[in-house]
């Protein structure tokens, strides 16, 4: 799917689905329109907001060279009752971002 990357398996986001909700790491550039033009091509998903945010840096080392990773941006996707996107396209209780 463009622009969503993969995922998050964190404590909070483990929790979102109770309302509706779904985190995943997205692409840094683009805006969260095009990202919700996206996701919205899937049949019988519709979008209610999208919230996101840039992760910080991580810090990294190979060897004796220091540095940082690149940047991510975490999107929050509110989806409307009933209109789950599908994990598995051909399984009907398959739901995520």
């Amino acid at each position: 799917m463009g622009g969503v990357e993969n995922p998050v398996s964190t404590d909070k986001a483990i929790r979102l689905p109770e309302r509706k909700q779904y985190s995943s790491n997205a692409e840094p550039n683009p805006s969260k329109t095009e990202v919700k033009r996206r996701i919205e091509r899937f049949p019988r998903v519709r979008i209610v907001a999208i919230n996101s945010h840039r992760l910080p840096p991580a810090r990294g080392s190979a060897g004796s060279v220091k540095g940082r990773r690149v940047r991510r941006k975490r999107m929050i996707t509110t989806l409307r009752l009933n209109h789950p996107i599908p994990l598995f396209p051909g399984k009907q209780n398959g739901c995520f971002v």
